[in-house]
């Protein structure tokens, strides 16, 4: 294998990933809409992303714990995996919006369970020089799921509307989410059969004591300043949200919409105009999260490597420069006519997509540079509980603050949040590589 070549590992990590992605895709773009059939809103909508997240983070802690004393790090993400996979189409068969809570609650355990050890597995599989680029390519993999999934979900819209020949709104949506297990199985049968585990530096039957003391003051500071920048970070649904609300009665896109063909003989089938009008809007929730996705996969592999070279801090500073960007645009997209709101829609996703491809794979690479092997585990699960735990009171802060104040003033906050975060992080935390 060449030096700078990705290992199979990766690789076949990435593509359970793109299958997970996918199952969830087809399920997260409908989701602010299902809410609202069922009666709820913005609040909800973040108790509901807030309280998942928080539970994903404290399982990703424990979980990431957990591998490093056991020296195992598959089995511990087969579980997790095949948790999500299981239980996500759920929502399909929900009868009320908060059992919506519930299922999106143990989705995230599953999520919780495997992340830390899948990207300790991710670091143990590659070598230091390119784990920047073996994280972009990981995020690009997981991103071309978020690309298909939403494309799957028109296809599956499509099927049941004009081969099935459903109608009820409701209906269609809940089989759209029950029909997400299927690329959710295949990643799990793609995980126990092609990934192997590499044990090196690792070794079972350590005992389950815990220290941050393990840890140094330059992480500690970095995982404050995660947790603070996660304060204004909250659920991207509420971004679908967003739109959903400055959209919905756009006459703009929905004929836009119909000048697609196929999207044009879904639409029609429906005789309320009002109805017509909202099923349009639903389509292009879907079409412009899979955008957001494309943009993703094109940046992430490039711009995670990107940190190989100029170094982890000043490729994380750029992207919390531009996520401050975008939310100041979200802040003000309703002041834009019609027209402008689509093509403003369009720019502020590419910059979005941007900002995730500078960070997230250079935010994972700086972890595992600061901390030895036989940690990264642990520093890994207390990375991701760093942002999970400040996800539940931002995002039901958001919800509150958006349901009060209107969107302008939630995503305001969360831009200054962001660019303070990204002062203080140039300023209080150095660069540093350990073995």
């Amino acid at each position: 294998m060449k030096k700078n070549s990705i290992p199979r590992n990766v690789v076949v990590l990435g593509v359970v990933s793109l299958l997970t992605d996918a199952a969830t895709e087809m399920i997260y773009p409908l989701l602010p809409l299902f809410i609202a059939t069922l009666g709820s809103g913005a609040i909800l909508l973040g108790i509901i992303e807030g309280l998942a997240e928080t539970t994903s983070s404290m399982l990703k802690l424990a979980s990431g714990i957990m591998s490093d004393k056991l020296g195992k790090r598959k089995t511990i993400v087969v579980i997790g995996y095949t948790i999500s996979s299981l239980v996500r189409p759920l929502i399909g068969i929900v009868s009320d919006a908060w059992q919506i809570a519930l299922i999106r609650s143990m989705d995230r355990v599953g999520k919780g369970i495997r992340t830390s050890p899948r990207d300790a597995l991710i670091a143990s599989s590659v070598d230091e020089r390119i784990r920047g680029k073996a994280y972009g390519f990981h995020r690009a993999m997981d991103h071309s799921g978020a690309v298909i999934g939403p494309l799957l979900c028109i296809g599956t819209l499509a099927l049941l509307i004009l081969v099935f020949n459903l109608s009820e709104l409701s209906t269609i949506l809940r089989m759209t989410f029950l029909l997400a297990i299927i690329p959710g199985a295949l990643a799990v049968i793609s995980l126990i059969l092609f990934v192997k585990e590499n044990t090196a530096g690792l070794s079972a039957g350590n005992s389950f004591s815990f220290s941050l003391r393990s840890f140094d003051r330059n992480f500690k500071r970095y995982l404050t300043i995660i947790a603070f920048f996660t304060l204004g970070n909250s659920s991207d649904a509420f971004m679908l949200f967003r739109i959903q609300e400055a959209m919905s009665n756009s006459e703009t896109l929905r004929t836009i919409i119909l000048s697609v063909p196929l999207l044009n003989a879904m639409v029609s089938r429906f005789s309320d105009p009002h109805i017509q009008l909202q099923f349009a809007n639903m389509l292009f929730l879907p079409l412009i999260w899979s955008f957001f996705h494309i943009v993703k996969v094109l940046f992430s592999t490039p711009l995670g490597s990107l940190s190989d070279r100029i170094g982890r801090k000043l490729v994380i500073n750029i992207g919390w420069g531009i996520y401050t960007l975008v939310y100041a645009g979200f802040a003000m997209l309703d002041l834009l006519s019609e027209e402008w709101q689509i093509a403003g829609t369009f720019l502020l996703f590419t910059l979005y997509a941007v900002y995730y491809a500078f960070t997230e794979g250079a935010e994972k690479a700086f972890v595992a540079d600061m901390v030895p092997a036989h940690l990264r585990g642990s520093a890994f699960g207390l990375y991701n509980f760093s942002i999970g735990i400040a996800a539940l009171p931002a995002s039901i802060g958001f919800g509150i603050i958006y349901n009060a104040f209107g969107g302008s003033a939630a995503f305001g906050i969360g831009a200054g949040i962001a660019f303070i975060s990204m002062l203080v992080f140039s300023f209080t935390v150095t660069e540093e590589i350990r073995n």
